[in-house]
Parts: C-alpha cells; sequence; structure tokens
C-alpha cells in the first residue's frame, strides 16, 4: 500500500474525499467526448436567444445605429487590409487617411478571419459584426465551463459557472461593444493554464496533471484575447499576472514537497508568458504614436465620476432583459450614464455564490480567498462613487498601476466579479450535485435513476440562470448609400457630419474603400473637429475654398439625413459663381469641387512617424 493509499484509508480522508471526488485526471477520451458537447450547446444558446441576428444578419446591427456601426466597419476594414495591403492595417480610408487612424480607439483584430467567410461591402461588414456577437456570447459559455472544469467543478458547476458568464445580463446593455463582450478567453487561458500547472481548488497540487502542452495552450489563447483591445486587455494582463504569482507561491509552498517543476512547464510558462508579453508591445505602439501625436485622445481623471456607477447599478439589467426589463424602470431611471452603469451580473447567480460560501466543493480557504477579491473588484468597480469618492479603492490603482490611467469605465471590472461570482457558484452546484448523486446508497438500476434524478434536480438553477440572463436585443436595419461613392472622383465628404452621421458614412464606404474625409471614433482629433466647423456653410466660397484646401475633391448632401440639421438646405442652395458642377440624384446631391490643391497634413497634429 503506497503513502497517498494509506491516507486516504483514514476516516477524515474519506470523509473529505467523498466531496473532492477521484484524485486521478479526466480520461483523455472522455475530456474529447465533453468538448463537442459543450460547444454546440453554448453556441445553441447563444443562437436560439439571439436568433433575430441570424434573421437579419447582413442588413441590421445590435443593439443601436451608433458604436455597432463603427465596429462593423472596422472589422470589415481590418480584414480588407490584410487580404490586400497589411502595411496599411492602421491606416485606413476614413478621417482623410490621417496615420494610424484605426487605433483612435479600441480594435477587435481577433476576429479578422470572418472576413474569409463573408462578403465584402457594406452586408459582409454587418455579417461580420452579428456573427462576432454571437460568437464572443458562446465562446464567453464555453470559458466559464472550461475555466470550472479545470478548478474540479463537476460538469454541472462547469454549466452552471458556463451560462452564468455566458448570460449575465450586463453582456445585453454591452452588446454595443463587440469588444467588451468578446471575453471568453479571459476565463479559457486561466483555465487552460492552472491545468497545465496541475493544480485546481478542489484538490490542489496533483503534479502528474502538469502539461506543457495545456500551458502553451492557455498562452495562446491569452495572446489571442488581448487582440480584442486594451479596454479589457489592460485588467486581462493583470489577471494572468496575478494568477502567475500566485501559481508560483502555491508550488513554492506545497507544490514542491511532492514533486519537483519539469522545465518543460518552465520552458512553456517562460515562452509563453514572453510572447504574450511582446504581443502587448506591439499592439500598444499604435496607440502611443496616437497619443503622441493627439494629446488631446489621453482622457483624464475628470471622466471617471461620469461612468462610475452607484451600487444599484451593479443589481440593474437593462431594459431588453425579459425578466427585469419592466421591473427595474425606476433603478435604470436613477442612472446618469445608463450604457456603462447598467452592469448585472445576474441576481440568481448573486444567491448561488452565496450559498457557496458555507456549502461547496471547494475547501473554506479557497472559497473565501475568491469571494475577497470579488467584493474588492465590487468595490473598485464602482470607480469614485465608491464612499470617499474613491480615494482610497479605485483612485490609487488609476494613478499608480502602468496602464490604468487609459481606463475610465471602473465598471467593467464586473466581467472579473462575474468571473468570481461562477467560480463559487459552481462550487455551490458541483456539491448539491454530489450529495443528491452519491454513490453507495443503492446500486443496479435504482443507482442510475438517483444519478439521472439527482442531474435533472441539479439542472434547474443552471436553466434558471439562463432565462433570467435572457432577452431581445433589438436589431436595426441599416441604410445604404444613396450614391456610388467609388464613382465619385478624389477624397469624398458626406453631410451631415458628426460624431454618429459619420458612423454611418464609415460603413457605406465599405463598398470600395474610397478615401473619406469623414471619420469617428474613441475621440476626434482637432482636424476632424475644424472640417466640421469648415463645413457648416457648405456651400459657399468660403467652405468651398477650405474644402479643397484639405484635397477634398467630392461633397455628398444626404436629403434624409440632412433634415432638420444645419445642411438641411445645402442641397438646394445657389452654386453660381463658386466655380463647382451639382448633380441632383435625388437623395443624394452630389457637389465637384473640381481639380484640388495638394492636401495639407491630414492628421492635424504631425507626422506618427
Amino acid at each position: 500500500m503506497t503513502g497517498q493509499d494509506a491516507a486516504v484509508t483514514r476516516p477524515a480522508a474519506r470523509s473529505r474525499r467523498r466531496f473532492l471526488g477521484p484524485l486521478s485526471p479526466t480520461p483523455r477520451r472522455r475530456l474529447w467526448g465533453e468538448v463537442p458537447l459543450v460547444v454546440l450547446l453554448m453556441l445553441g444558446l447563444a443562437m436560439w436567444t439571439d436568433r433575430t441576428a441570424l434573421r437579419g444578419l447582413t442588413t441590421t446591427a445590435p443593439g443601436d445605429l451608433g458604436d455597432p456601426l463603427y465596429f462593423a466597419w472596422q472589422l470589415s476594414w481590418v480584414s480588407h487590409a490584410l487580404a490586400v495591403d497589411p502595411a496599411q492595417l492602421w491606416t485606413t480610408n476614413a478621417f482623410s487617411r490621417a496615420p494610424g487612424n484605426l487605433a483612435f480607439t479600441d480594435t477587435v483584430l481577433g476576429y479578422a478571419p470572418l472576413g474569409l467567410v463573408v462578403p465584402p461591402g457594406q452586408a459582409g461588414a454587418l455579417a461580420q459584426l452579428n456573427l462576432a456577437v454571437l460568437l464572443s456570447t458562446a465562446f464567453a459559455g464555453i470559458g466559464g465551463y472550461a475555466l470550472a472544469r479545470a478548478l474540479g467543478a463537476g460538469w454541472v458547476g462547469g454549466l452552471v459557472a458556463g451560462v452564468g458568464f455566458e448570460f449575465a445580463p450586463w453582456r445585453l446593455q454591452q452588446v454595443i461593444h463587440v469588444n467588451i463582450i468578446s471575453t471568453g478567453g479571459v476565463a479559457l487561458s486561466v483555465a487552460l493554464l492552472v491545468r497545465g500547472s496541475g493544480w485546481s481548488m478542489r484538490r490542489g497540487w496533483e503534479p502528474e496533471r502538469m502539461s506543457a502542452r495545456w500551458i502553451a495552450a492557455g498562452w495562446l489563447v491569452a495572446c489571442w484575447q488581448l487582440t480584442f483591445g486594451f479596454a479589457t486587455g489592460i485588467w486581462f494582463a493583470y489577471s494572468l499576472a496575478v494568477t502567475m504569482l500566485l501559481l508560483a507561491a502555491g508550488w513554492v509552498i506545497r507544490g514542491r514537497r511532492r514533486a519537483g517543476l519539469p522545465w518543460s512547464v518552465v520552458t512553456a510558462h517562460g515562452l509563453g508568458g514572453g510572447a504574450f508579453a511582446a504581443t502587448g508591445v506591439l499592439l500598444v505602439q499604435p496607440y502611443l504614436r496616437v497619443i503622441e501625436n493627439h494629446p488631446q485622445a489621453q482622457r483624464g481623471e475628470n471622466w471617471l465620476p461620469l461612468f462610475s456607477p452607484p451600487w444599484q447599478g451593479l443589481l440593474t439589467a437593462p431594459v431588453t432583459n425579459w425578466f427585469w426589463g419592466d421591473r427595474q424602470l425606476g433603478w435604470r431611471q436613477g442612472l446618469t450614464w445608463p450604457p456603462e452603469m447598467i452592469l448585472s451580473p445576474g441576481i440568481l447567480l448573486i444567491m448561488l455564490a452565496v450559498i457557496g460560501l458555507g456549502f461547496s466543493v471547494w475547501p473554506w480557504r479557497r472559497r473565501l480567498a475568491v469571494a475577497t477579491a470579488t467584493v474588492l473588484l465590487v468595490v473598485a468597480s464602482m470607480g469614485t462613487r465608491f464612499p470617499g469618492g474613491g480615494r482610497w479603492t479605485y483612485l490609487p490603482l488609476y494613478r499608480h498601476l502602468p496602464g490604468w490611467e487609459a481606463l475610465r469605465t471602473p465598471g467593467r471590472l464586473m466581467i472579473w466579479v462575474t468571473l468570481g461570482l461562477c467560480v463559487l457558484a459552481a462550487g455551490a452546484l458541483a456539491r448539491f450535485h454530489t450529495e443528491l448523486s452519491l454513490p453507495g446508497r443503492t446500486k443496479g438500476w435504482r443507482a442510475v435513476l438517483l444519478a439521472g434524478a439527482a442531474s435533472v434536480i441539479a439542472m434547474v438553477p443552471v436553466v434558471l440562470v439562463v432565462v433570467e440572463g435572457s432577452g431581445s436585443t433589438r436589431h436595426w436595419p441599416v441604410s445604404t448609400s444613396p450614391v456610388k461613392l467609388t464613382s465619385l472622383p478624389g477624397s469624398v465628404l458626406l453631410l451631415p457630419t458628426d460624431d454618429i452621421s459619420d458612423y454611418h458614412m464609415m460603413l457605406w464606404s465599405t463598398e470600395g474603400w474610397p478615401v473619406l474625409a469623414n471619420g469617428s471614433s474613441g475621440f476626434q482629433p482637432r482636424s476632424t473637429i475644424s472640417l466640421r466647423q469648415e463645413a457648416l456653410s457648405f456651400p459657399d466660397a468660403v467652405s468651398v475654398a477650405a474644402l479643397k484646401k484639405r484635397g477634398i475633391r467630392s461633397v455628398v448632401v444626404v436629403r434624409s439625413r440632412a433634415a432638420g440639421g444645419p445642411w438641411f438646405l445645402a442641397a438646394d442652395r445657389s452654386v453660381d459663381g463658386l466655380g463647382i458642377i451639382r448633380y441632383d440624384q435625388g437623395d443624394a446631391v452630389v457637389f465637384d469641387l473640381g481639380p484640388a490643391p495638394a492636401p495639407q497634413d491630414p492628421a492635424g497634429g504631425g507626422s506618427s512617424r
């Protein structure tokens, strides 16, 4: 009898093992059978709950007609640039091709492969956006399931963690920000790294489970996750750093007593961590150049109060949530900036997590550590709304930790709060399922019935989490350009131009990618602001001269969009004596400004080199 066998025969060990389950790793054959089932389940749930997206795949945008149109344009541009001229990836056709303008806000480079399965143009751009939203939802469920399973929860615990992360109500509000909802890689990378390092919350260190291949896969997923932008990527990098420190400390304290650390594991972590750091350094360069050329892009601390949610925002679901939509109307009315303050992870998920504090398969010290970290993240997510104005909570992190000064929306830390709640809920449900189906109570067909009944009962909370988090994301029809932009000479300016209208114009430009003077993004460069001022009086001698000086050759006034705005009379104004030609094409009125002088610096802030 080995020392391990002897330990298991002790009464205390037998009692503990009853809830810890088998000490051996999950058989590889069972694992490979489980993975496709989970992938199909999470993808099927995402498609079923957002079937409207499939019906309007190429013609509608989810959430609203603001930021989603920008991301549709961006996704299409990335696919186009990588296929045609990768060197021009960061300098798009918008903003009069201001250098590096793709980095004016977050990029979602990780969805570039979608460009291989959709047609070019506006229809393909909208298809990429809707597919990205569906895949991000499904992948969140896959990541949550993988994390709970890697930490030692059974399949029932894994399911509640998966659907808890996939159907957190805040995701319905953030559907307009595909970069924010693309967080499945956060959970999946941590799951692979802890699994490959041979550690779980349920059983502690198991050296026989160490695997360099799992670790390499974890770092590969982490690199991919980083390509979805720094709005979540900065916090993700810190979470990985903390995970690695905890794994290293845990091995020093306990792991080395049981086995040495294989060089393959050390090498995989070293190379993987180096690749992750190199990916971050490579991706951040365009943003650093933008800040150098456009100092106004760096927003200060005064933005934090606008985006810091009050405590009720952390429990509030969006109006599109089927259960809480009407019931929390008063709560939403009390929020000063609902788009970034509606952050509920799900009331039922919170209840299951609270139950998991006292009833769980996780050892009490580890569940207490997860609960403490989750509470601290809740405090930080309130930003300056926490008592004391965040002076002792979020502000020290914002002021002193590298990268945090770029994060003006503290509430998005609810992504990590949701993961903490999922882990605690998984422990509770795994314990509940184990108690119900505990082997040894009966044998034969009765044991089979008992196990089946236990699984059905344990699945009830899983279904309820899905039901609570479900909602009907509204999909808005998107108009098409009233004129073929690629048929117009030179750089094109479409009127009206403002932060929202330009999203439409940019999307229209996916049909052939003409050079566009319009542009709207995370911030507006001075050149765009001055352009809009110069064009206010168009068409007159002053505005025509100013636009020609910028190298703009064609101006298009869209009647249906200009109604009620500063350009509502521009389409029908006389052009006599201006030296320009006017073509009335119905909803679009095209003005040919004639030959233009060499354009001035389009960046309005110096060269990016």
